[in-house]
């Protein structure tokens, strides 16, 4: 049995705006902005573990796309491998290892992207009948469309934005929308 963590909406609320590295070359930036998570969307088995350490060291919580990585399969073996690397929690669309990292206790992040009303149908059933610890959302614009349907079957499960932020006002008025936090890869609107 593991050990019961910090519910992950607790991190959102210490950071609205999660800093989503998709080169290398930004993990500093990240690591020097508010809040506590930080998501990986790049990495291959040569650099992955060096920016989850990073991470760790400036005490924060490494959550690495697992769909993104290169060099990486999306089953239990990767997922095994970057909990001994030191990340906290995987994103993925993928429903069997998201399932692997809760059993093992890491955090779960489901990631869909919302493009019609079939869409919302089938996300809806996936969180009634995989309980996961955060859903992530793109395009971040239509995140508040399913907030309602979200909040009747997991009343607290936080709500992330991802993708299509062009600027700050955008994403404060996702946030003024309900959303718990949106997740953004510009560097510039890391610091708040």
């Amino acid at each position: 049995m593991q050990e019961q963590q910090t519910p992950l909406r607790v991190f959102c609320v210490a950071t609205p705006i999660i800093p989503a590295i998709r080169k290398f070359e930004f993990v500093d930036q990240a690591i020097a902005a508010h809040g506590k998570i930080v998501y990986l969307l790049t990495g291959d088995p040569e650099n992955c573990e060096a920016m989850i350490q990073k991470i760790l060291a400036a005490d924060k919580l490494p959550i690495v796309n697992l769909d993104l990585l290169n060099g990486f399969s999306r089953d239990r073996y990767a997922v095994n491998y970057l909990k001994r690397a030191g990340a906290r929690g995987i994103i993925s669309t993928h429903l069997d290892p998201l399932r692997h990292a809760l059993s093992i206790g890491l955090y779960g992040i489901q990631r869909t992207f919302l493009l019609d009303s079939g869409a919302m149908d089938t996300i809806t059933n996936q969180l009634k009948n995989t309980p996961v610890d955060a859903l992530e959302v793109l395009p971040a614009l239509v995140a508040p469309k399913i907030l309602e349907r979200v909040r009747a079957i997991s009343p607290d499960l936080p709500v992330v934005g991802g993708g299509l932020i062009q600027n700050m006002k955008e994403a404060e008025e996702l946030l003024a929308q309900g959303l718990s936090a949106v997740s953004i890869s510009n560097p510039q609107m890391w610091i708040r």
